[in-house]
């Protein structure tokens, strides 16, 4: 709490307002005075500060969101190749199929939940195809969210007792464009797998369910048509919207929070002193509260994303069930069942105590 309560007591007797502290912190700051380049996008009139454009030139920035955001990438990588040699078959016997330490256990367990009962429920047949996708979008919101709780630049700020440390960390899922990024990654896997899966002809024709063939019908058929891409556009962007909207209100009611200390200081110096008990004691618990909806934000992404998924590949998913009885009793989907009967330690850390 007090790393937090530092850049706003500077802000405060710089004599910055109450909104520009709450806000101040969960904006992108550029980490360096000088921009790497500059590109010319328009007049000498144009500004438009929050993209980067000032006199008509859009100049590039290395933010503390941009910084996070690769710091979530090679943590993601990082720890999943670490996961990897956890789980890997090694030895013999049965222990080789154990997975090794309690790290590699809960992601396993992890990794099963998001396999089994998000994405084999919706695609079906099709989701080892695709679980690797599904897998990387997880954890790198959830990693991206994670991490923008540490107070990173305030524990570099308290060491080197250099205020420009401040600013490094953050959320970058607190970043619309990072978002913005993931929503287009998923718009774009749907309607890839959608044409892989169902072709190109009837993942087209899916958008418009009355058909061409009827002339009469096209006054319909066509606006709908558009309506239908216009809806799966627009799921995509609310992707983008809930998660920045979440995450960011997330610091916004921290910050908020905190300067409450400060408005009863103004008050009284004992009020302040009192109220700073009680922030302390909230602070904690909206902290906890935030790192449940770090995880239940990265569910609900990748839950949506799924469901585009399944409904694209809808005509897909009913061949399947055509075909049921030609399924392979062995293969790993209906395989994975008969292991957990046979060996129920397999299916949780948990259970293997028991």
């Amino acid at each position: 709490m007090f790393f937090s309560i530092r850049p706003i007591v500077a802000a405060a007797d710089a004599g910055a307002s109450m909104t520009e502290m709450a806000v101040s912190h969960v904006l992108p700051h550029a980490l360096h005075s000088e921009p790497l380049f500059s590109l010319r996008v328009g007049a000498e009139t144009t500004n438009v500060p929050t993209l980067g454009i000032v006199n008509g030139e859009y100049h590039f920035f290395i933010t503390n969101h941009l910084l996070m955001t690769f710091v979530t990438a090679v943590v993601v990588v990082l720890t999943f190749l670490y996961v990897a040699m956890r789980i890997r078959v090694s030895g013999q016997g049965l222990d080789a199929y154990r997975t090794k330490g309690p790290l590699g256990q809960l992601f396993e367990t992890m990794l099963t939940f998001i396999r089994e009962e998000v994405v084999r429920p919706n695609l079906h047949g099709l989701t080892d195809k695709y679980i690797g996708y599904v897998w990387t979008v997880f954890f790198f919101v959830l990693f991206a969210n994670v991490l923008g709780l540490l107070p990173i630049g305030y524990f570099l700020q308290a060491i080197t007792r250099n205020p420009a440390y401040s600013h490094i960390g953050g959320t970058a899922t607190g970043n619309l464009s990072l978002n913005v990024m993931l929503a287009i990654g998923s718009f774009v896997a749907i309607i890839y797998i959608g044409i892989r899966e169902i072709g190109a002809k009837a993942f087209f024709a899916h958008f418009n369910p009355i058909g061409w063939d009827d002339p009469k019908m096209l006054l319909i058929g066509i606006p709908l048509y558009f309506l239908e891409w216009m809806g799966l556009v627009i799921k995509c962007i609310v992707l983008a919207m809930r998660l920045f909207g979440t995450m960011m209100a997330g610091h916004l009611v921290i910050a908020a929070f905190v300067l409450l200390i400060f408005s009863a200081a103004k008050v009284s110096p004992t009020l302040g002193f009192g109220v700073e008990g009680a922030v302390v004691i909230g602070g904690i618990a909206l902290t906890l509260l935030e790192l449940f909806i770090c995880f239940l934000q990265a569910f609900i992404f990748t839950f949506l994303t799924v469901l585009f998924i399944s409904t694209a590949v809808s005509h897909h998913g009913d061949h399947d069930h055509e075909h049921d009885s030609h399924r392979d009793p062995f293969d790993d989907g209906n395989q994975m069942e008969l292991d957990k009967l046979m060996s129920p330690q397999r299916l949780s850390p948990a259970v293997a105590k028991h």
